[in-house]
């Protein structure tokens, strides 16, 4: 902030224009970036689009009979996901599955453009390109894919009985083997089934699921205490402020028992032959360094420059 400070109102001027520049740039590549991905993702949809046997459509109508949501079938993907703001699209890929199998991975991918999980990625990935800059931005993105997952499971087990619960289960690791690699890569606009073959991802979903009941006062705990520190930790990260210019409060000068408040008004500053000043405020005056009457602390007053004549 002192190097800040030191370059003066047209630098410090300069160097705000620079820093906005460099952020508003910023978010452009990042945008454009995402948009890339997004746009490769579409490559993949156009290459391997494929045509059902209806079984998908009729235990979609099951679920809900006005569901906006369409279904397409694809042999470049391989895990199910839905997709799509305005016009939502669950793509399946060419693995077989029993009609109960089917019915799991409809009503999990139904419930994510119930819950809206698809808009709440959106405005993450927005927040993650505005503030590109901010680790925190990178962190919130990148668990945000596992939260909305153990969100939908827990939905998911709600509608469903133990037994079904835990064929549920059974097919999300059905689900996640023979993943295509390549693909993961640009899915940010989208939500699948089962995101990552990871062993941990996976054990937290089954642990999630299981244990809810057993583990709920301690998660809501959890949960509470982790987004009050992500809350303050991201408040506490604009407390740098910068400040261009700064104008000291006003003072009460004591001469004997009179006190005076100098302002621009009823103050100024006259140059003297040798470089230094003469700070007139009222009836009285000071005499200043010509490094004390440039330090800023002055600036606010009017300066009568020196004339030899």
């Amino acid at each position: 902030m002192k190097v800040y400070a030191d370059l003066g109102p047209s630098g410090r001027r300069k160097a705000l224009y620079v820093i906005v520049g460099i952020w508003i740039l910023g978010s452009i590549i990042a945008f454009l970036r995402k948009n890339r991905e997004w746009n490769k993702v579409k490559g993949y949809l156009m290459k391997g689009a494929s045509k059902g046997d209806g079984v998908a459509e009729r235990i979609l109508e099951r679920i809900d009979p006005e569901c906006p949501i369409t279904i397409e079938y694809n042999l470049a993907i391989a895990e199910p996901f839905i997709r799509g703001l305005r016009h939502p699209v669950i793509y399946l890929p060419e693995k077989e599955c029993n009609e109960k199998e089917l019915e799991f991975i409809l009503m999990h991918e139904y419930l994510h453009w119930k819950r809206k999980d698809l808009w709440k990625k959106f405005i993450i990935n927005i927040i993650g390109m505005i503030f590109w800059w901010n680790p925190l931005a990178y962190l919130l993105c990148k668990d945000l894919d596992q939260i909305i997952e153990l969100n939908c499971d827990n939905a998911m087990s709600k509608k469903y009985s133990e037994m079904d619960t835990l064929y549920y289960l059974d097919t999300l690791t059905y689900m996640a083997g023979g993943r295509r690699a390549n693909f993961d890569e640009v899915s940010s606009d989208t939500l699948g089934f089962v995101k990552e073959l990871e062993v941990r991802p996976l054990k937290q979903r089954f642990h999630y699921v299981m244990f809810k009941k057993d583990d709920k006062k301690i998660q809501r705990k959890m949960n509470l205490f982790i987004l009050c520190v992500s809350v303050v930790w991201f408040m506490a990260s604009y407390y740098f402020i910068l400040q261009p210019k700064y104008n000291i409060p006003q003072v009460d000068v004591h001469q004997g028992d009179t006190p005076f408040v100098a302002d621009d008004e009823n103050s100024y500053l006259e140059e003297q032959k040798d470089g230094t000043y003469i700070f007139y405020y009222g009836k009285y005056s000071e005499k200043l360094s010509k490094e004390e009457a440039e330090s800023g602390v002055y600036d606010r007053y009017l300066i009568i420059k020196y004339n030899e004549k």
